[in-house]
């Protein structure tokens, strides 16, 4: 069993301070483990979407860090958390350190909601994203994503299909694979003008020129 243990309480759950689920991806294979988040707000996807993408990940038998709320935690399928933790095919957690998970050589994929900090993170963590935009600026930053960029594929649901054939799409893609290279170059060569800019249209500019 992984060294992060879980912490007793009356319903088994996975410890959930700080770096985690760090040392349980230490335990899995390159490029093997999906991460989840989809922002700050309190779950914008929704009960059922909470419900359909927790049943197609245990249905995959994928690894996965997925970070959710604890308030949508009643959502999830019953005796699901204990399910995970028995077989520790994946983690549910209420926080993650996005950028040390992005990083963690585990990692293969990230489905993402799109938001600004999550695109310019995943980019120069060099990781394709499953795109599912949810409100706003997501929609653009997504279609930038996947039309423009070609860093990643959108998903219009979580069927297991779906999510299947989309982290094969990317998996492996060799041209993905170059252009990640080239937009984390862009992104850390001006850092500082595509932190204070806060928005893909900057990033855009300096990618094109």
């Amino acid at each position: 069993m992984p060294k992060h243990q879980a912490h007793t309480s009356n319903n088994v759950t996975f410890w959930e301070q700080d770096s985690a689920c760090l040392p349980w991806l230490d335990t899995q294979k390159p490029n093997s483990v999906l991460y989840i988040a989809f922002g700050s707000w309190v779950s914008p996807i929704g009960e059922p979407k909470v419900r359909a993408l927790a049943t197609t990940l245990e249905a995959l038998h994928v690894p996965f860090v997925w970070v959710l709320g604890p308030a949508w935690r009643q959502d999830l399928p019953r005796g699901y958390e204990k399910r995970l933790w028995d077989s520790q095919r994946g983690m549910v957690v209420s926080w993650a350190p996005q950028m040390e998970v992005l990083r963690h050589g585990a990692v293969g994929w990230f489905l993402t909601h799109c938001g600004w900090n999550s695109t310019v993170e995943a980019v120069r963590c060099r990781k394709p994203m499953l795109c599912y935009p949810i409100a706003g600026d997501q929609f653009a930053n997504c279609a930038r994503i996947v039309e423009e960029w070609n860093v990643g594929v959108r998903l219009r649901g979580f069927g297991r299909r779906e999510l299947e054939e989309g982290m094969k799409s990317v998996l492996g893609d060799g041209e993905m694979s170059g252009k990640l290279e080239s937009l984390c170059e862009v992104s850390l060569g001006d850092e500082a003008r595509v932190r204070a800019s806060g928005n893909l249209g900057v990033f855009v500019d300096l990618v094109l020129n």
